[in-house]
């Protein structure tokens, strides 16, 4: 699948972007909730924008679709609300900086609403709604053939699923 215009998205600088959303309005973030929150923000802007938010890899693990840059960022945090903000190394400098995001207006006033709305339900909700049967992870998860070693769940997976379930 070709995508023309503007770029994908670091996906520690989409994770800061919902926690900085989810400190403003008050509500608590754990490592299992920002990695579906995350998912879902880039399965929805796929099917809008018809381009990719997220250029990461997203991994069919147990609990649902995982971004393993995530997932190692913010283990430290256990099932706890994750107070600091995802950091990469600087090849220039060597050291570890925060992940910046900047949308133009119709992104961010689009995903604005969508991490609203995401942060609101609880981490069980948005892994039994990741885990839908037929959906992009239970095709991935419960593949028919015998090997699957990196259970990507890939894009086009998510844009045909959700293309047809979302509206907006």
């Amino acid at each position: 699948m070709t995508y023309v215009g503007a770029m994908s998205y670091d996906v520690r600088a989409i994770a800061n972007f919902v926690l900085d959303v989810a400190e403003v309005e008050r509500r608590a973030v754990s490592n299992l909730h920002i990695n579906k929150i995350v998912y879902f923000l880039h399965a929805d802007f796929l099917v809008a924008f018809s381009r990719p938010l997220l250029s990461a890899k997203i991994e069919a693990w147990t609990h649902g679709p995982v971004f393993r840059e995530l997932y190692r960022e913010f283990k430290e945090y256990g099932n706890s609300e994750i107070t600091g903000r995802a950091r990469y190394l600087d090849p220039d400098t060597g050291q570890k900086v925060k992940a910046l995001y900047a949308f133009d207006a119709d992104e961010e006033v689009f995903l604005k609403d969508l991490v609203k709305k995401y942060i609101a339900m609880k981490p069980g909700a948005l892994v039994a709604q990741s885990h839908i049967g037929g959906g992009p992870w239970d095709q991935t998860w419960n593949h028919e053939t015998r090997t699957n070693a990196s259970m990507r769940i890939s894009d086009e997976l998510i844009k045909s699923w959700y293309g047809k379930t979302v509206k907006h």
